[in-house]
């Protein structure tokens, strides 16, 4: 993670010393995890309060580059879902999120300048690159487990793949609205997350032997990969092959909110004469 800090750092470094209008300020919204345990559904019940910290530098009245680190949490529950087989099928898991990202913003509209064109407010759409950790966990016995190390899909059995990455990259994208009221700025956004993977929720193909993993990677890791417990009441019967997510698909999620900026500097005076001189052109 600190390869990833020190470039940011000097990014944001750059920006404060070049930068026309820079903004600072806080996001609060909400997070939520679209995958195999949540397919379709957007803002389910499970949806998580997230928030972090924003920094803005306004390249013109249209352009906009955002440094933005969050923090929430990802979570589904099969239980929940309308599906029969899914409730059969009885995982669930929960992520800590952290993501930072570098975000260029487009607004629709002249924003904040001093053009007869400009406006206080302004719709605009968003897109760049993210890096994100989220690590799933799962509950047994009032104690929640690490799933990465247990390897629940055969992972770093003799037989098993290597165990999955928990640090991702990710492209963010979205839309939202934007409100000037003198020195500070109100952001309403909406913004979805394309990943990698399929193991925020650790889920993605199909069901080891259990007798296997219990052997190779422990009763605890065994325990947390099936929970459905078909194989205890019917007898001769094996999950082992049966599909326990789908491979082809990938997990994403999302975060809107609310950000409020403080603008620290303004367009320079420069900036301003030139600006009007062009007008006059």
């Amino acid at each position: 993670m600190h390869r990833w800090f020190l470039p940011l750092l000097l990014i944001l470094n750059g920006l404060a010393v070049t930068g026309q209008v820079n903004e600072l300020g806080l996001t609060v919204g909400a997070t939520y995890y679209i995958g195999d345990l949540n397919p379709y559904r957007h803002y389910p019940k499970d949806t998580k309060l997230a928030g972090g910290i924003v920094f803005r530098h306004n390249l013109t009245d249209r352009y906009a580059l955002r440094l933005q680190g969050l923090y929430g949490t990802l979570q589904a529950y099969d239980s929940d879902s309308p599906d029969s087989l899914q409730q059969l099928r009885n995982l669930h898991f929960r992520a800590p999120l952290f993501e930072a990202s570098l975000l260029l913003e487009i607004n629709f509209f002249k924003y904040r300048s001093k053009g007869k064109d400009a406006k206080k407010w302004t719709p605009f759409v968003f897109g760049g690159l993210a890096y994100f950790r989220a690590s799933p966990k799962a509950q047994l016995d009032d104690t929640w487990y690490d799933l990465q190390q247990l390897g629940t899909e055969g992972q770093s059995t003799t037989q098993g793949d290597k165990l999955y990455a928990v640090d991702h990259m990710a492209i963010p994208f979205g839309a939202g609205l934007k409100l000037n009221a003198g020195r500070i700025d109100f952001q309403l956004e909406w913004g979805m997350r394309r990943t990698w993977t399929d193991y925020i929720d650790d889920v993605s193909g199909a069901y080891f032997d259990n007798d296997v993993l219990a052997f190779e990677n422990g009763p605890l890791a065994a325990a947390l990969a099936d929970r459905s417990g078909l194989e205890d009441r019917i007898p001769g019967y094996s999950n082992t092959g049966r599909a326990r997510g789908d491979a082809n698909t990938r997990d994403w999620y999302v975060y809107s909110g609310l950000t409020i900026t403080y603008v620290i500097s303004r367009f320079s005076d420069c900036d301003e004469q030139y600006n009007w001189m062009k007008r006059r052109r």
